[in-house]
């Protein structure tokens, strides 16, 4: 066991060091349970791996734009997919969409405004994470 937890820090490490930064963000969030993330400036999309269950994140989903104040417009739920479409009090459109990846991964892609928000999107997947069961 002692052996596993050198072997994990070295690896960091050698990630760390070739610059392979954001790639060892998601390793050590990986390991703690949260999920990494990836903006794209292009499409104004965030996307994250989120350490928990579809439905789970489904539910966390819905309470977290709640309680940032959207109003959700519509909610369309699959068994392996869902997207949530919402509204900010200035009329900013938002749009989640959930998509299962395992039993323990589910795939969100977050875009807030019509060119994007990172900022914003962050806040959504930040507050997602702390509506989930710890």
């Amino acid at each position: 066991m002692r052996n596993l937890g050198i072997m994990f820090l070295l690896f960091v490490s050698v990630l760390t060091l070739s610059s392979c930064y954001p790639l060892a963000l998601v390793a050590v969030g990986g390991a703690a349970g949260v999920g990494g993330y990836q903006y794209y400036q292009d499409k104004g999309v965030l996307e994250a791996r989120i350490y928990h269950p579809y439905r789970a994140v489904w539910d966390a989903t819905l309470r977290a734009l709640e309680d940032l104040g959207y109003a959700i417009e519509s909610a369309q739920q699959e068994p392996s997919a869902g997207k949530v479409m919402a509204k900010g009090e200035d009329n900013t459109p938002v749009v989640v969409t959930l998509e299962y990846e395992s039993d323990s991964i589910t795939k969100a892609a977050i875009r807030v405004g019509h060119l994007g928000d990172k900022d914003a999107s962050l806040a959504i997947k930040e507050q997602i994470q702390k509506t989930l069961p710890q």
